[in-house]
């Protein structure tokens, strides 16, 4: 099975602290993420699409994928990568009708996966274990996981809680790889996470792709 990407940061300029949001970003890919989800699902159009372009600048400067979130627009304003869906967004299979690049999805159970692999390129499924950002959230575990890419026609990812001492759960459990959010904005060195986390992906993959 293809898959897009390995490791995914997802950003959250809220929970940035002394350091600017695409400096962060900028060292992470320097440790080893392949693709970013732009986040900022508060910023208006005009401002997402300014922050967005610096972002595709980075990105292609690393070899890396750009994912926006939602916005198809601005996504095609310049020249992403993919788009990334949810509950509440245009429906795959409608974007599918005016954008040509990857279409992910981000799941919370079984059913999700069940109805729209066939109509998207991979899923981020969440949360799979306890994470700061959804407190209150149930963590669906590693064995939901293995459940999920067994029924899944498309990549899987996990989201939610990933870190280094648990990216070794998610990999045996087949999935294609990890999205991160708070891990990458919770440390000094946003590189040296990357750097381990791609490590034991890249060392646990069973498809090379």
């Amino acid at each position: 099975m293809k898959v897009p990407f390995k490791l995914c940061l997802i950003t959250n300029r809220h929970l940035v602290k002394n350091k600017p949001l695409i400096e962060i970003c900028q060292k992470a890919l320097e440790g080893g993420v392949d693709c970013i989800i732009l986040r900022e699902p508060d910023l208006n159009a005009k401002t997402l699409t300014y922050v967005a372009k610096q972002f595709r600048m980075l990105t292609s400067r690393y070899g890396a994928k750009l994912v926006i979130r939602d916005r198809v627009d601005v996504a095609m304003a310049v020249n992403a990568d993919g788009v990334q869906l949810g509950a509440d967004s245009i429906p795959p299979e409608d974007v599918r009708k005016i954008w040509k690049g990857l279409i992910g999805y981000s799941a919370h159970g079984l059913e999700e996966i069940e109805k729209l692999h066939a109509k998207v390129d991979y899923f981020l499924l969440s949360p799979i274990f306890h994470t700061k950002s959804k407190p209150l959230a149930k963590p669906l575990g590693v064995e939901y996981l293995k459940q999920a890419v067994k029924l899944s026609k498309v990549p899987v990812y996990a989201l939610g809680g990933v870190n280094q001492e648990n990216i070794k759960d998610v990999m045996e459990a087949c999935a294609a790889g990890a999205a991160v959010m708070s891990l990458f904005f919770g440390t000094q060195d946003p590189k040296d996470v990357a750097t381990s986390l791609i490590e034991t992906v890249e060392g646990c993959r069973n498809d090379p792709a």
